[in-house]
């Protein structure tokens, strides 16, 4: 099928590889020069595109140049003018995605932007040149795509270029830099990356011996370890053995043809490009002695968009870019010449960056003393969910922060929340524009909490009572002995006990005794066991605005008498609170998750000392991240006590045995637990 140029659909282009290399035109220029007039596609059976390029006279040798990614084949024809109205050809073909023609002075460039490097092959009939793309190609000039970038044609470097240095320096953000000095400005470098090696090659070339080494630059702290330099094949090269995951980028300038090592982080390799300064769509340069406006007006070309140079931009470039986005190269060349750009809509200009400071340090000065005379005008803004004070506070701002101009004032009516702002149109839009962002209403939190405090007690006492009275008539009826706690008696009662050490409170005993003619002895056995159990659950909760602290507070206010100061004595009456309490503040975040700062206190009256109350305080201080309306256990109090209490008499109480009919024992056991829940739910209904 037949397709004409005239009829194809120009779509935008997925880039345009542009790989233009300096020749040294040998001769004297053609009495008539060639016109390249017409071109057309054809598409052949077995997936191959065939490009006829119509000529006005026999078609030139072609320099022919091939990259692998992105794949391109590029054709330069020396002294040949295009005549074609377009410069780009879109196909709607498997092959090949578009074609686009450039001219430069006296050179005319093809370049075939392939989904994939394709064998291709060239033929002459007549004054028309057909290049034949496709795996079905055969015949006449076959040449199979390389895997990388190669150049290929009689301006690739001759004898005698040689290398006449390699250096390497560590660069500002720790990349490395490979710099390779070379003797002149003719010699292309081909780029091979393979794993943790990159390798650059010089073909047709040659180095002195003294700097066939390798260089150790583990100590410059770069993603680069060693570099290699030597001979092989009549041509120079350099490997790197490079550590880590790596980027690249290879750029000639002048006599110097430097490649930049960057290293790149694990956690970033699926994402390589964030955090990197340029975003454009990729490209590769090759100039060498080409003047810097022409370079400029290829940008242009590639992104479409108009240009403005300035008469002061001249001189010359050569440089090597490849695989560079588009707008890094820009900045490249333009800060190799101390040049300055400025982009006004679809409009750059470019000119020295003194020009363009200069400029814009008159124009802000023309801005700034037109706004000096621009007429006052008040504008009455309400403020409908923030405070209009604070609002106020962030206009005029402090230490020169604020929004007005030196001659703009502002003040709030309290009564309907009113802001009157009197200054410069544009500042009373800057204004309006902060209040539109600003003036919102704020989502709400609700805090639920459960406060549990939960008590366990256990208590058993064993103790014993015993006593007795005994006469003695043989000694007259006034000698007694008995035991007893408030003097003598003649009769056995509580006053004549031996022994007191029963279970205080107890609820059963057991006694035995004895009586006789002369005398009484008593003996009583008492125990006690006592156990409990309580619990006490506070559920305090509130509500308030993101951001904005809240407290809640339930107790009693316990008064006491403290004794006042000074010589003439008193006392007064102060007070002491015991109560249960919750501060918060509420943080939003933007996945809709709750930060709450927590200050919790349940406290309770215990006896003191005196007339001084003693509160027992329980306290949690915390900052958590909780989901919207899950509960979060903030933490737990838990608390053991036992005690073992002996009383005895002294001395009989030691003895083995017959001590415990003289002692009492009490073992006591408490238990008490603490546990706070917090359930932080967002309230959408505002």
């Amino acid at each position: 099928m037949m397709i004409n140029s005239g009829k194809l659909i120009v779509k935008h282009c997925l880039g345009v590889f542009l790989l233009f290399g300096s020749m040294t035109i040998a001769g004297t220029a053609l009495a008539q020069q060639t016109r390249l007039e017409n071109i057309n596609f054809v598409t052949l059976p077995g997936d191959q595109l065939e490009i006829e390029l119509m000529f006005s006279n026999a078609p030139p040798n072609p320099a022919i140049f091939e990259i692998a990614n992105p794949a391109r084949l590029s054709m330069d024809f020396n002294n040949v003018s295009n005549q074609l109205e377009e410069r780009r050809y879109s196909l709607d073909v498997d092959i090949a995605d578009s074609v686009m023609i450039l001219e430069d002075q006296s050179r005319t460039r093809m370049v075939v932007n392939m989904l994939a490097l394709e064998p291709y092959t060239t033929r002459v009939e007549g004054n028309s040149l057909f290049v034949v793309l496709g795996n079905a190609a055969g015949g006449g000039n076959a040449n199979v795509a390389a895997a990388a970038a190669t150049i290929r044609g009689a301006n690739v470097g001759g004898q005698g270029s040689d290398i006449e240095n390699v250096d390497f320096r560590r660069g500002p953000n720790g990349e490395g830099q490979i710099i390779v000095q070379m003797a002149g400005t003719n010699l292309t470098g081909d780029i091979n990356r393979s794993g943790p090696s990159l390798s650059l090659e010089f073909r047709n070339a040659g180095i002195d011996a003294e700097q066939q080494a390798r260089l150790d630059v583990t100590d410059f702290s770069t993603p680069v370890r060693y570099i290699d330099v030597y001979e092989e094949n009549n041509a120079v090269v350099v490997v790197a053995d490079i550590a880590g995951n790596y980027d690249y980028i290879a750029y000639q300038s002048d006599n110097e043809f430097i490649i930049d090592v960057t290293p790149v982080i694990d956690t970033d390799i699926a994402s390589a490009d964030d955090g990197f300064d340029f975003s454009g769509e990729r490209m590769s340069l090759n100039f060498q002695d080409i003047p810097i406006r022409q370079v400029l007006q290829i940008f242009a070309e590639f992104q479409d968009f108009s240009l403005v140079v300035s008469d002061a931009v001249t001189g010359n470039i050569t440089l090597r870019l490849v695989d560079v986005p588009w707008d890094q190269a820009l900045d490249l060349v333009l800060r190799s010449r101390g040049l300055g750009q400025r982009l006004e809509g679809n409009v750059l200009y470019v000119a020295p960056a003194a020009d363009i400071a200069q400029a814009e340090r008159q124009e802000l000065e023309a801005n700034q003393e037109v706004e000096s005379l621009v007429p006052l005008q008040t504008a009455y803004i309400p403020v409908n969910y923030a405070v209009a004070s604070e609002m106020l506070t962030l206009i005029q701002g402090g230490e020169g922060g604020g929004i007005l101009s030196d001659r703009g004032t502002a003040t709030v009516d309290t009564r309907t929340s009113t802001l009157i702002v009197r200054d410069a149109p544009v500042v009373l839009n800057e204004v309006r524009s902060m209040l539109q962002r600003l003036d919102v209403p704020v989502q709400q939190v609700l805090i639920e909490a459960r406060i549990v405090n939960a008590e366990t007690n256990f208590s058993d006492a064993l103790g014993i009572r015993w006593g007795g009275v005994q006469t003695f008539p043989e000694f007259g009826d006034e000698f007694i002995l008995s035991g007893s706690l408030n003097g003598f008696g003649t009769s056995f009662s509580e006053n004549q006990l031996i022994v007191d050490l029963g279970a205080s409170g107890a609820n059963s005993s057991f006694a035995i005794g004895y009586a006789g003619d002369n005398g009484l002895l008593q003996l009583e056995l008492a125990a006690l066991e006592d156990s409990g159990n309580g619990e006490v659950i506070a559920q305090p909760s509130i509500t308030t605005q993101d951001q904005q602290t809240a407290r809640i507070e339930s107790g009693i206010q316990i008064p006491y008498q403290a004794q006042a100061g000074g010589t003439a004595g008193g006392s007064t009456t102060e007070f002491v609170t015991a109560a249960l309490s919750m501060e918060v503040t509420p943080q939003i975040t933007p996945d809709g998750r709750i930060i709450m700062m927590l200050d919790i206190h349940q406290d309770s009256v215990t006896p003191g000392t005196g007339d001084v109350p003693a509160i027992a305080t329980n306290n949690v201080l915390t900052r958590v991240l909780v989901d919207d309306g899950d509960t979060v256990v903030l933490g737990g109090v838990y608390r053991e006590e036992a005690v073992t209490t002996v009383s005895k008499t002294m001395v009989l109480g030691d003895l083995p045995y017959i001590g415990n009919l003289f002692k009492r024992t009490i073992n006591s056991e408490t238990k008490t637990e603490l546990l706070i829940f917090i359930t932080p739910s967002i309230i959408n209904e505002i």
